[in-house]
Formats: C-alpha cells, sequence, structure tokens
C-alpha cells in the first residue's frame, strides 16, 4: 500500500467511538436494521460507496482486480440487552466481543485501506444473521461476492488466529401422547421420558464416534432446551426438546442425521402410545484451514511485527459463517478479531481498548502482506 492521503485523518478517537456507537445500537438476530444504517452512513461519510442489500447486508468494494480479500462481520448478536459502559480501559455491553468489536476493527481497517492506493480488492460484507440461520453470509455467496481469502470477523484476541470451527446440527424433538393422572403412569407414555430417553440414545451414540482425546476432534450433544409439563401431578400429553450437536473435521452432518433419525426412532418404538417427530436444521460442515497457508502466513508477520510475539493458531469448538463461506467457495480463510472469546454469549461482555486497537493495524498489515506491498510504518497509525 502506498499512502495517498497521510491517513485520511481517521484517528485512534474515531476508533474508539465507532466501537462505542456499534455496542450502544441494541441489535440481536432479526433486527440489525439500525446497525446497518449507521455502518452505512460512517462509510459513505469517509467517501466510501456502500449499499444495503435487501435482506439487511452492508456490502462496500475498494480497489480492483486480483487477489480480492474478503473481510466478513456479523451485525447481529445474541438476545439480552447490557448497557454500554466503559470503565478504566475495557467498554462493556452487548456484542462488545461477539462480534461488534471485530466488526469495527474490520470497519476501522477498510476504512483506513481506502485512503491508500493498492493491488487488488477488499470487500467489506456486514452480514446478518450469523447467530440464526445464517441467511446474511448465504446471501453473500448467492450475490457471487467470491474471493480468494476471506477473514472473518470473531473474538480471537489480537495475539490468536482462529484456522477451524467444528459443524454443527440442531435438533429438536417433538412427542405427543394422550396424558393423563401421574398417579397411575402404567396407563400412559410419558412425553418427557421419551424425549429424554431419545436424547440419551442419540448423545450416546453420536459421541461414541470420538476417536480422538483433543475437544477439537470430538463429537459433542448437548440438551438445551426442554419444554413440557402443565402440573406436578400430571403426566403431560406432549413435551419438546432441543439438541445442539457439534461436529469435528471429517465429520458429515447428512449421516450424522441419518444417526439421529435411527435412534430416535428406535427409542419411539418402545412407547407405543406416543408419536416422536424429529426436525433438524443448521446443517453445518466443519472446517479447518491449513496452518501455512498463505493467510495464516500473512497474520502470523503482522502478529510479530504489531506485537512482537508468535501468534497462536487456535481451533474452535463453535461455528460460524467461515464454515459455510470456505466450505461452499474454497476461499483460504480464517477468523480473527480482538476480544476474549470466552466471553462470547455470556451475561457479561469486554473488550480491551487496546486489544481493539491492535487488531485494526495486524489487519492492516496482514492486507498489505497479501496484497505484496509494504505499508510502511503501521505503528504510527491510531496512536
Amino acid at each position: 500500500m502506498e499512502d495517498v492521503d497521510a491517513m485520511g485523518d481517521y484517528t485512534r478517537r474515531e476508533a474508539v467511538d465507532l466501537l462505542s456507537r456499534m455496542i450502544s445500537i441494541y441489535s440481536p438476530t432479526g433486527y440489525e436494521s439500525e446497525l446497518a444504517n449507521f455502518i452505512h452512513s460512517v462509510l459513505t461519510s469517509y467517501g466510501v460507496n456502500a449499499k444495503i442489500d435487501s435482506i439487511g447486508n452492508v456490502v462496500s468494494t475498494i480497489g480492483c482486480g486480483d487477489p480480492r480479500i474478503l473481510l466478513c462481520g456479523h451485525m447481529d448478536t445474541i438476545p439480552g440487552y447490557i448497557p454500554i459502559r466503559t470503565r478504566g480501559t475495557r467498554i462493556y455491553g452487548r456484542g462488545a466481543v461477539d462480534a461488534k468489536g471485530p466488526l469495527a476493527s474490520m470497519i476501522s481497517s477498510f476504512i483506513i485501506a481506502s485512503r491508500y492506493s493498492f493491488s487488488g480488492t477488499i470487500i467489506l460484507a456486514c452480514v446478518v444473521d450469523e447467530e440464526g440461520e445464517s441467511k446474511g453470509i448465504s446471501r453473500i455467496i448467492d450475490d457471487g461476492i467470491y474471493a480468494d481469502y476471506a477473514i472473518f470477523g470473531e473474538p480471537s484476541g489480537s495475539s490468536s488466529i482462529t484456522i477451524g470451527y467444528k459443524g454443527s446440527m440442531h435438533v429438536k424433538l417433538t412427542a405427543k401422547s394422550v396424558g393423563g393422572h401421574a398417579s397411575a403412569p402404567w396407563l400412559y407414555d410419558n412425553p418427557l421420558e421419551l424425549i429424554f430417553e431419545a436424547y440419551k440414545s442419540i448423545k450416546e451414540r453420536i459421541e461414541g464416534l470420538s476417536i480422538s482425546d483433543d475437544r477439537f476432534y470430538r463429537y459433542s450433544v448437548s440438551l438445551t432446551m426442554v419444554k413440557g409439563g402443565v402440573a406436578a401431578n400430571v403426566i403431560p400429553s406432549d413435551s419438546e426438546a432441543y439438541l445442539d450437536v457439534r461436529l469435528p473435521p471429517g465429520a458429515t452432518p447428512q449421516s450424522i442425521l441419518e444417526i439421529v433419525k435411527q435412534e430416535a426412532l428406535n427409542t419411539a418404538s418402545k412407547y407405543r402410545r406416543s408419536r416422536l417427530k424429529v426436525e433438524v436444521s443448521d446443517l453445518t460442515p466443519p472446517y479447518e484451514g491449513e496452518a501455512d497457508s498463505t493467510l495464516v502466513e500473512a497474520f502470523r508477520k503482522a502478529v510479530k511485527s504489531e506485537l512482537g510475539v508468535e501468534p497462536r493458531l487456535i481451533k474452535k469448538s463453535g461455528t460460524s459463517d467461515m464454515n459455510i463461506y470456505a466450505n461452499r467457495t474454497g476461499a483460504i480463510s480464517v477468523a480473527y478479531g480482538p476480544g476474549n472469546p470466552r466471553l462470547s454469549h455470556r451475561n457479561i461482555e469486554w473488550i480491551e481498548v487496546e486489544d481493539y486497537i491492535h487488531s485494526i493495524r495486524i489487519l492492516l498489515r496482514a492486507l498489505s502482506y497479501i496484497m505484496g506491498i509494504g505499508v510502511g510504518d503501521v505503528g504510527d497509525i491510531l496512536t
């Protein structure tokens, strides 16, 4: 990259203000429009063309030609409002870690990069529904937004790079019977017992497929929600349960789906007065990138230059939009961003301002290394 506009006056204060304002906008899945409009206005205020597509993604492109690099982060968060506040060097609020901190660092690096000339194309995609059904990233793919390299904004900490995620599957079990008085259980099938037995059977069968002690390469089945019952002395007539299944590299969602159905069928056959229905959603395959890819090497150099340490390569038991994009497009992909990933989906989220600032610089360095042109003294940026 060659400096053409003296950093465009994008300052540390502006970067932190962007982060704070994004966190202050509550945007659970399905309610991202206010944040999308804000991000669109920020980009256009810096002279960057941007659009909001029909499902609410914000997309912007700078440069032209190859290589093509995608910066993708999600605007939605899990439900549960956490008021924004600043305490010392930390900013607290819903999405500070997952994943407005990482997304804000991408937007900041994108704005800064727009002030430089460089060889290649950088695409910024701020997507909806990552915490839901990944409609946002699916739309990006369907619109033909392909890249040679893809960087996904997810918390890793500024000194770590995520190169793999497990796959996922969500299972809903629904059991129905006639119900009756709890004093005569021999007369009725109990839907709660049916569902629990089916869950135990599914869990034992799937987790038994694991052949490694490494958690990343093991299957997991978690019971996450159970509904049913109207009173302590009534056998319910129906119940529901939800299972979260995580799949290691090498697993195929379709084969695991067949196991789920078979175990549910076997269990249901023991309860002749009941019906058991199985519904499956979010069939997302696992993804594991190469530890020595060009993109990983660019981040190694970037982290070493910025922080003076060797980065840690991590593989997460969660699932992200990276799984979908990398598997469907073949793009070399990593996930990167500020924040402690262990704070994701918790009732307290906070991000260190310095971690955020470092991540912006590291993203800029990595972008420059991929494009084969030196960025200059990035250490002077956002000081």
